[in-house]
């Protein structure tokens, strides 16, 4: 999806969870792994790496100099950061390879996340405008907002095109598969996203009955993972998946267990609402 349509579908998540619409901001942030072009969708699109972008992220969007749109300091700050962790890197011994390379993560991180500051913040003064709601021009700082936002990026992403959520462990591709053998595909990513289609779509979705329902946000970050790992063709083992929502749900400190048959439901129906709609104009003519 592009920008605009992932904020408004992530701020319709938040506010049937109950939670912060102004992290809808975040279900943008992966797009930072765009430079350099390697890294494009396997490195902040995948689940491994999210807690530390999220993480970056909010002590980014929280700083006063974001709020001034100081973006001078905003890299001054950045830039001493960025110099602090290289040279807890530079410190950090060989053989020590997952501190190293969370080290790494988080140079990145901040480093990307600053550079890309006044694009986001351009976005968040249009999002007003594109989502219909007020409130996604306040960013929040609310962890458990913010994971399920990020974590909503790579789920609706699965609409565009295959994505390997689960690397390194596991290479695997999930993807709307059967929506796409149902649909023109290249009719559909050649015109989907021009304004005369993406606009009318977004607001169809946005003012769905399925969005009238309470979700647990617990329960959905556990069901966003499960459903990615649904769609995955060939099958993604369940051992992968179960890892996934396990080191997931244990960064964010949420350590009972989660029962999200309601959750499943709903994303399920949610994909059924958003296909149908696409099919109006793309259904594939045979």
């Amino acid at each position: 999806m592009d920008w605009g349509t992932h904020m408004v579908l992530a701020a319709r998540l938040l506010d049937s969870s109950g939670l912060d619409v102004g992290a809808a901001m975040y279900s943008v942030i992966p797009v930072i792994d765009q430079k350099p072009a390697h890294f494009h969708r396997v490195y902040a699109h995948i689940l491994e790496n999210q807690p530390d972008f999220l993480d970056v992220t909010i002590e980014l969007f929280g700083r006063p100099e974001v709020a001034k749109r100081d973006f001078a300091g905003l890299g001054k700050f950045v830039s001493e950061k960025a110099a602090q962790l290289q040279k807890e890197f530079d410190s950090t011994p060989a053989g020590d390879a997952k501190k190293r390379m969370k080290l790494e993560k988080r140079i990145y991180a901040f480093t990307r996340i600053s550079e890309e500051a006044p694009g986001f913040l351009k976005l968040l003064d249009d999002a007003r405008d594109v989502v219909g709601d007020e409130r996604v021009t306040k960013i929040s700082t609310d962890k458990l907002s913010a994971a399920v936002s990020l974590l909503s990026h790579t789920y609706f992403d699965t609409y565009n095109n295959p994505v390997q959520i689960f690397l390194p462990g596991c290479s695997l591709c999930s993807a709307q598969w059967d929506f796409w053998s149902k649909i023109d595909y290249m009719k559909f990513r050649g015109d989907f996203y021009k304004p005369e289609n993406i606009v009318p779509f977004r607001k169809e979705i946005a003012k769905s009955k399925v969005w009238d329902i309470k979700l647990k946000p617990e329960a959905l970050m556990k069901a966003l993972i499960i459903r990615l790992g649904e769609m995955g063709q060939p099958a993604i083992p369940y051992e992968v998946v179960d890892m996934g929502v396990r080191d997931f749900l244990r960064y964010m400190n949420v350590n009972e267990y989660q029962r999200a048959d309601n959750e499943l439901k709903f994303l399920c129906d949610l994909e059924n609402e958003i296909a149908n709609i696409i099919y109006k104009k793309f259904a594939r003519v045979v």
